[in-house]
This record gives C-alpha cells, sequence and structure tokens, in this order.
C-alpha cells in the first residue's frame, strides 16, 4: 500500500458527505479520503440538480445513471397498479431520469419484490436528486435504545448540516388554511395523535429563491479547511481489508482506467446506499446473519387532487419568491403508522399550477428477517460486485397499511372539498427509502448487524452508516434520521481518531 489516510468513506451522499464534515470539523489535521463510484457532475461537488441550470440538469441526470449512462430517461414515467399487489410491470416506465434500476433480481417470481428498486451513481449520490422532506419520526419510528436527548441533539446538528427549516410558508394564507382544515379532519384521530405540521424542508432560502440542499451544503468549504481531505470519483471499492478481526484499508478499482490498487486505513466507513452497503460488507467477508436481512421500503401510494377555489392561489406570483410549503399528516403510533403529505401545486419548488395537489402517502412495512438481499457468490452485477437478489413481500397487516394508506389519502381530499383524480399504489421499491439491510441494534444478537454507532459487530474500524442502519418500522422520510445517526456515529469515530494508538480491541 503506497497511500495511506486515517479514514476511508465509501460513498459521497448525504450520509458519507456527514461523515467527512464532522470529522473534518472535529479533525482538521486528518486525512479523509472520500471515494465515490460515479462521476463528477456539473458544478460544486454535491450540488442539488434542482439548482442547476436546465443543461447541467440533463447532464447530470445522464451521468448518474450507471449502467445507463448517456441514455434520456425523461421521458419514462413511474407506474403503479392500484388494484393488484402483485402487478405486471413494465420495468422502463419506473425509471427516473438520474437514477438506474436493480433490475434482474428485484423481484422474484411470486413475491410483492422491489421491481422499482433504483440507485444514483455519482458524486453526491441520491443527494442531489431527493426532494428534501425531513421530518422526524413519532412514537415507535424512534430508535429505543439511544437516548432520547441524544438522538434530538444530533438532529439538531443534522437540521443545521441539511439547512432544514420547519416551517418555509412564511405565514402564508393559503398553507395556514390547508393546514388547519386538514388538521381538523386528522388530529382528532385521538387526543394524542400527532398533530398536522407543515412538513420540514432541507432548502436554502436567499433572494433568488428556494433551493432544496443537499450534499454541497454539507460539505460547505471542508475543502478549503481541511488540507488532507480529497473526494475521488470515478472509484469502485471492492473490498474493505481486514485481517483478525481489525480493518486495515480499502481494495479500490478506477472506473476509467481499470487500474486496481490499495489504501491503508485504519478506519473505513461505508455509505454506499441500503444496496451496496451490505453488498460491499458481503464481497469483503463481512457476513454477520443479519447482513442483508429485515430490508423494508415504505408502502407508497400517491395521487392528484383538483382542489375549489378556496385553496387556489394566484399562480402568477414569480416562482423565486413564492411561499413555499408542504402540509403533513405525521406517522402516530397506534393510531395512524402512516404518513401523508398534501403538496399544493401554488407553492412547490418541483412543479407549478394554481388548482391542484399532489398527493405523497407512505406506511410502515412490517419488518420481517425473510425481507432480504441475498447477494452472490459467483455472478456479478455491472460494476463487476457480487450480484443482488431481493426476497420480499406483503404481510396481512401490510395489507391493512395499504388500505389506510388509500382511506387516508381520500380523507385529505374531501377534507379540502377537493376532487380525487388519480391514486396508485406504487410497486415495490417506488418510495427510495429502502432501510434496514444493515440495521443497528443494542446487543450482537444475530439480529443486527452494527452498534448504535454504526460500529461492525466485531470488527475493529469498520463503521457503516446510511437508511440501511434505522431498525424501526417507519413511515417518515428516512434522510435526516441517517444524517442524524451519521452525526453521532462520526462524533464517536472522531473521538477516536485523537486516541493515542492502543491494540485494538473488536467491537
Amino acid at each position: 500500500m503506497s497511500e495511506s489516510v486515517d479514514v476511508v468513506i465509501v460513498g459521497s451522499g448525504p450520509v458519507g458527505s456527514t461523515f467527512a464534515r464532522v470529522i473534518g470539523d472535529a479533525r482538521p489535521g486528518c486525512r479523509i479520503l472520500v471515494v465515490e463510484a460515479g462521476p463528477r457532475v456539473p458544478g460544486v461537488p454535491g450540488l442539488h440538480t434542482q439548482t442547476m441550470p436546465p443543461e447541467d440538469l440533463a447532464s447530470a441526470q445522464l451521468l448518474t445513471q450507471g449502467p445507463q449512462s448517456g441514455i434520456d430517461q425523461s421521458g419514462l414515467r413511474e407506474t403503479g397498479e392500484a388494484a393488484s399487489l402483485d402487478p405486471v410491470l413494465d420495468q422502463d416506465q419506473l425509471v427516473r431520469p438520474g437514477l438506474f434500476l436493480l433490475g434482474k433480481g428485484a423481484k422474484v417470481e411470486g413475491e410483492f419484490g422491489m421491481a422499482a428498486a433504483s440507485m444514483s451513481s455519482g458524486v453526491g449520490g441520491m443527494g442531489i436528486h431527493w426532494s428534501g422532506s425531513s421530518p422526524r419520526p413519532n412514537g415507535t419510528e424512534r430508535i429505543p435504545f439511544i437516548p432520547a436527548d441524544e438522538l434530538d441533539q444530533a438532529y439538531d446538528t443534522a437540521d443545521r448540516l441539511l439547512s432544514v427549516g420547519r416551517d418555509l410558508a412564511g405565514g402564508d394564507d393559503l398553507l395556514r388554511r390547508m393546514r388547519s382544515a386538514l388538521a381538523a379532519e386528522f388530529d382528532g384521530d385521538a387526543p394524542d395523535a400527532s398533530p398536522v405540521i407543515m412538513t420540514p424542508l432541507a432548502a436554502v432560502v436567499d433572494e433568488d429563491g428556494t433551493r432544496v440542499s443537499g450534499p454541497s451544503v454539507i460539505l460547505g468549504d471542508l475543502a478549503e479547511r481541511v488540507p488532507g481531505f480529497e473526494l475521488r470519483a470515478g472509484t469502485l471499492a471492492r473490498r474493505v481489508l481486514i485481517e483478525g478481526g481489525t480493518v486495515h484499508g480499502v481494495e479500490l478499482e478506477s472506473r476509467a482506467t481499470g487500474e486496481i490498487y490499495q489504501v491503508r486505513s485504519s478506519e473505513v466507513v461505508v455509505a454506499a446506499d441500503a444496496l451496496r452497503t451490505p453488498q460491499l460488507l458481503f464481497a469483503s467477508g463481512v457476513r454477520p446473519r443479519a447482513l442483508g436481512h429485515y430490508i423494508n421500503d415504505h408502502l407508497k401510494m400517491t395521487g392528484m387532487a383538483v382542489l375549489p377555489d378556496a385553496f387556489a392561489a394566484d399562480d402568477r406570483v414569480p416562482a423565486p419568491v413564492r411561499p413555499i410549503g408542504v402540509v403533513l399528516i405525521p406517522f402516530s403510533s397506534r393510531v395512524r403508522e402512516i404518513q401523508g403529505q398534501v403538496h399544493p401545486a401554488a407553492r412547490s419548488i418541483w412543479f407549478s399550477g394554481a388548482d391542484f395537489a399532489g398527493l405523497a402517502f407512505y406506511g410502515a412495512k412490517e419488518l420481517q428477517f425473510s425481507d432480504c438481499v441475498v447477494f452472490s457468490e459467483s455472478e456479478r452485477d455491472s460494476f463487476g460486485m457480487p450480484a443482488m437478489t431481493i426476497h420480499y413481500t406483503l404481510t396481512d397487516r401490510d395489507r391493512a397499511t395499504i388500505d389506510l394508506l388509500e382511506s387516508s389519502a381520500t380523507r385529505a381530499v374531501a377534507a379540502l372539498d377537493g376532487e380525487l383524480k388519480s391514486l396508485v399504489f406504487a410497486p415495490g421499491g417506488s418510495s427510495l427509502h429502502y432501510q434496514g439491510s444493515t440495521r443497528m441494534g443494542a446487543a450482537d444478537d444475530g439480529e443486527s448487524v452494527c452498534d448504535s454507532y454504526g460500529r461492525v459487530w466485531n470488527v475493529h474500524g469498520l463503521t457503516v452508516g446510511g437508511n440501511n442502519v434505522i431498525p424501526t418500522a417507519t413511515a417518515a422520510n428516512p434522510t435526516i434520521t441517517s444524517v442524524a445517526l451519521a452525526v453521532r456515529a462520526a462524533q464517536k469515530l472522531a473521538e477516536r481518531l485523537g486516541e493515542p494508538e492502543r491494540e485494538a480491541e473488536p467491537v
């Protein structure tokens, strides 16, 4: 190994960027190498596509599509079948611009599967494409074995890193009346029901308008302040090098030249998404019982409603100065284990219109050990890594949750005196909120892969981060939770980097 650093971070999305930022802030003298399998995209590293000029947006989408790189997917639309839990799908229609499907192995015959399971491969990861929705989880969505005050502090830091605003509406009358109408419908579901609020959004607001934040906002000026920081694009992590239960470095491959080389490091963080993180652990020989198991994806129902005049708006106000807001019907333990978001088009940064609203309702999936992503010993994917197969089924409880999604969305539209024009139950994988595949636990009991700081059981120096570490059944958008957990894990890792060298003991 001719190259040596203090920590290697695999993945440049919101979570990988958070590890780099927190460690760099705490230990500015550290050498931090972030590797990203995908290419650089226009603009500063990790810039959200929504902030790019149209020509740069189109270029970024073409670049981040992995094996579909360079193929224009802008005319393709997501599809779903509300009438069937096992739809016959045209996979081409599930592709979103800038992403690529897992494809083969995403859906096993006879199972619900995750036919829409998608990934992004480029600097910033999925964080340059996401919506910015950042609600904190409630009740049973929260992780019970992390002290509440510690978790809340981590959420506060995550909010600052992502520039999360609690209410971007700015006192807008339309949003206030819409929230009040939905609160009158849903707040009475139970005495302790989680109240209807405005969705916290990760966004930068200034005189130029509202822009979704992401990895570029998290990283900030880290590259200028930390001389040892490097973001190396087009670099695939093939395996983590482990001897005697201790990390010694990583084996990397240049995607441009095919060169395979090693970098020495005593700390490695894998934050490569909920499918490729367990894949890299498997390729590295790290295969605890729970690896890849308990994978879950939010049950998803989307729709569109026409709004009456009372909730329509004058859409002639220029978009950069238009009030922005999404009304949130939160998850509420034992009351409604779903989350609903109502997006009035007249107050959206994503689309425009005066008299309609988009609906996005998510349900908590019942967790099962049998829901899993497994990896092949012999077959390889387009990156040359172990091929994946997902086993994923719905339970009776899940079917009841799907019914609740439909009835809740219908209630929301009725509360606004709107007209429901479409409501679709989406194929598995559509939410892009895959979780649990390297879940954390309170103890090494075979039901988890890592501890509450993301430290992989029995491998000193190996940390995992991302939606994949979330161990609970949730309906809330998971990114802010993953960033908060990364904050907490990175602080612990930075402490270790500041300690004098000593004989390492596996976690």
